[in-house]
């Protein structure tokens, strides 16, 4: 699976990185989480950091490893990514500043048991998730992330 995505945030790199790894669970929410019990959603923005969703208790589910990091302009992530079965991948991001907007790219390469219906809602998933979830939080403050109702449209899982 090949995704590239590319999303126009009006802000700074500095304010889209702090919203992609220090408060993702402020815009990723339902239904792209692994299930209805999550209560929160973590990235250690460092390199081995975790990316990984949490149920309470100590219980919960890795998405991934941080597996390089370039404060401002990039973040990798490898792991299963959500995606069940024997899968492999990694999302890419990387941030470049345009005028006083960011010019977010997302690149999601996985390899594995991935069938045409996975491919096409993560394609929509990521439209979504930095198309609509991450430019309304950097630029409005508005959350549809963990705990939160998801935008109009999209059905929780």
């Amino acid at each position: 699976m090949d995704i590239t995505e590319q999303f126009d945030i009006k802000a700074t790199p500095a304010r889209v990185f702090m919203a992609l790894t220090r408060q993702v669970a402020s815009w990723w929410g339902a239904p792209y989480l692994y299930t209805k019990l999550a209560k929160g959603l973590t990235l250690e923005p460092r390199l081995g950091g975790r990316f990984y969703e949490t149920w309470g208790t100590g219980q919960g589910r890795l998405w991934g490893t941080v597996t390089q990091i370039r404060k401002n302009e990039w973040l990798e992530i490898t792991g299963n990514l959500g995606m069940k079965g024997a899968v492999q991948g990694t999302i890419c991001f990387t941030l470049e500043p345009k005028g006083d907007h960011t010019v977010v790219t997302l690149i999601h390469h996985a390899i594995g048991q991935i069938s045409e219906e996975t491919r096409s809602g993560y394609t929509i998933g990521w439209k979504d998730l930095l198309g609509v979830r991450l430019k309304a939080f950097v630029e409005e403050g508005t959350k549809y992330g963990v705990g939160h109702k998801p935008p109009s449209g999209i059905h929780s899982n």
